[in-house]
């Protein structure tokens, strides 16, 4: 049986990681063997246990397993032989080693290499649920829009790109004192590019993966939190919960009860915003939750009667209908403002920007030469007509 995914990011400084460490400490405890693997570059999940975890899979109680990954390691891993020939490339040009190592890395290498690793425990069907310790909420939606952005490159370039280095090569070799791409460097793209497509379609399944977004009630969260919500259901990913953590409580006494009213509207905002997820709420604990059993406890306080393991929320952000002779492209994005929505087709790629990022949607086939004349928001969502 496949397992089920649960992706836990949030602003930097939440509790991101305490959240996800606990989650996966009670799905074990209550007899599911779990991996919780983090992805975030400045790891912490050690810390959470109070133990070195370290890139391999280390066990770190009954059923329960952590990775750390290396962004290092990965990429040698799974992109070794493009790695090589960029490395041999600049190192003709005559960068020095450390140089050369360095640029070879190219931008995605990171977020491809720790999605590969997902996918690989996803088939293994070694566990029952997989919990990612994501880093927080910019580099998260990175490295989740990273397969789509490198479809892009993959269609428009990587045919014309092997193409030309098959010509080419046999012509230049003699000629030019730099390394050429041989067929493996291109069959190891292709590889790659067929895994990332995959791990996308596992990642959008909302039988497999949630997404939950980890925030605290101040201002500055809740408005990272709508933003990231918006992106993620742009790019089709489903979130079945919003935890809220660090919530004071009336113990802290009248030194913190302004505090404590802010804190309350802010909640009380949220539960109204996020109608259709999960909402959790979370004291703020006397003391830091490390170790694997204070980790269990926190789960309980957590999820209560709720069972962490379950899908909250099944909704589809993204759906295509049709109206007379007319489609409909329907996106739930109920936090994004209108002025800064901004769409435009070209050669059957409808492109949908909301301030810093953007979507590339490749329409089906069949309504491929549609073009959008009309888009309206209401009600949190852009429906665009396409005609």
């Amino acid at each position: 049986m496949k397992p089920r995914i649960l992706l836990y990011t949030g602003k930097g400084g939440v509790g991101k990681t305490s959240i996800a460490a606990a989650t996966g400490s009670l799905l074990a405890a209550e007899g599911k063997k779990t991996l919780i693997i983090s992805t975030d570059p400045a790891h912490s999940l050690g810390d959470a246990f109070g133990m070195e975890i370290g890139h391999n899979i280390k066990k770190l109680g009954e059923n329960l397993y952590g990775q750390e990954v290396s962004v290092v390691q990965s990429i040698n891993e799974h992109w070794g032989e493009l790695k090589d020939y960029l490395r041999s490339l600049f190192l003709s040009q005559g960068l020095d080693p450390v140089s050369a190592d360095e640029i070879a890395t190219l931008p995605g290498f990171e977020e491809a290499s720790e999605l590969l690793y997902l996918r690989n425990y996803y088939y293994d069907e070694e566990y029952d649920t997989i919990v990612m310790d994501s880093a927080p909420t910019g580099a998260a939606l990175q490295l989740l829009s990273f397969p789509e952005v490198m479809t892009w490159y993959m269609d428009k370039l990587f045919p014309l790109g092997r193409k030309t280095a098959r010509v080419a090569r046999p012509i230049l070799k003699p000629f030019v004192d730099i390394p050429l791409p041989d067929d493996e460097v291109f069959e190891n793209i292709d590889l790659l590019y067929k895994q990332l497509t995959d791990i996308r379609k596992i990642l959008t399944n909302n039988e497999v993966t949630s997404i939950r977004l980890v925030t605290n009630p101040d201002n500055m969260s809740f408005s990272e939190t709508k933003r990231a919500y918006t992106y993620l259901l742009l790019y089709g990913y489903p979130v079945d919960a919003v935890v809220i953590n660090k919530i004071l409580s009336d113990e802290t006494g009248g030194f913190f009860e302004k505090m404590r009213v802010n804190q309350q509207d802010i909640i009380d905002e949220m539960e109204h915003s996020f109608v259709d997820v999960k909402v959790f709420k979370v004291k703020l604990l006397q003391e830091e939750p490390i170790g694997h059993e204070k980790l269990v406890e926190l789960g309980k306080l957590i999820y209560g009667d709720e069972d962490p393991y379950k899908i909250f929320y099944k909704g589809t952000p993204i759906k295509y209908s049709k109206s007379g002779e007319k489609y409909i492209l329907k996106i739930k994005m109920p936090f994004a403002a209108k002025e800064n929505i901004n769409l435009f087709n070209h050669g059957g790629e409808l492109t949908i920007e909301i301030e810093n990022w953007k979507r590339v949607f490749y329409l089906p086939e069949s309504i491929s030469d549609r073009r959008p004349v009309s888009a309206e928001y209401s009600n949190g969502y852009l429906n665009v007509v396409l005609e």
